[in-house]
């Protein structure tokens, strides 16, 4: 060891700088390790449907599927510190009510015109609600309206499939493929794969955005609507 107290404050120095970037070095590892897992499972679905249109031998499969892959890629994502700092910022849920944006308190102003707030978030889904609907799809026990903010209800539809299976999606697809729905919300802890899956490819095909709610609770929502607002703003 250095006697050297430049040397020893180096040192101290590196350690610390090496600390920093294993714990970033982990969180990058848990999204690539899970952005890996999507792929395969996705490649292995797009094969397997591909076999059984052409009837050909099936590929063997290997791991999760596409929507457990999605679950995991989504909270990975979610878990990085600068994703969850953004969520907080883009909205704040008040005490007993539906999730909005806290209108900041500023100074009386001299004239008495009343400005109205802002709407609160995912501006880019809201905008769609103008010609288009948000469409959820899973088995659903018991009335989840309430799940959803406020403003959301009139322009999502709910699609029950614990009595019906895939027959009650009905022209869903066929309202994916003509731009009638703006996006897609899969509860995938309370819906049967085989169940949702033609409206999962319609969207594909579409390039309609797609995201998993589990059980479809108040905060599993609320964050696909996050990752769908997301996806808008790619566009």
């Amino acid at each position: 060891m250095s006697d050297s107290p430049i040397d020893e404050l180096l040192e101290g120095l590196r350690a610390a700088l090496a600390a920093r970037r294993r714990d970033g070095a982990a969180r990058v590892d848990r999204v690539e390790a899970a952005l890996s897992s999507y792929r395969r499972a996705l490649e292995t679905q797009i094969a397997t449907e591909f076999a059984a249109e052409h009837r050909l031998k099936p590929p063997q499969k290997v791991g999760i599927s596409v929507a457990r892959a999605a679950e995991e890629l989504r909270d990975a994502v979610l878990a990085l510190p600068e994703v969850a700092r953004l969520m907080t910022q883009a909205a704040e849920p008040e005490p007993n009510g539906p999730m909005t944006l806290r209108v900041p308190t500023s100074k009386p102003a001299s004239s008495t015109l009343l400005v109205e707030a802002p709407p609160a978030g995912w501006p880019k889904l809201r905008a769609a609600f103008a010609s288009q609907k948000l469409v959820v799809i899973g088995a659903l026990s018991r009335d989840r309206s309430d799940s959803v903010p406020e403003g959301f209800g009139d322009h999502t539809e709910w699609i029950d499939t614990e009595r019906d299976g895939v027959h009650a999606l009905g022209n869903l697809p066929q309202r994916i493929r003509q731009g009638r729905v703006c996006a897609l919300i899969i509860l995938d802890r309370a819906v049967k794969h085989k169940h949702s899956e033609p409206a999962l490819a319609a969207a594909r095909d579409a390039h309609v955005p797609t995201a998993f709610a589990g059980q479809g609770g108040r905060a599993s929502l609320e964050r696909a609507l996050t990752q769908l607002e997301g996806m808008l703003n790619e566009r």
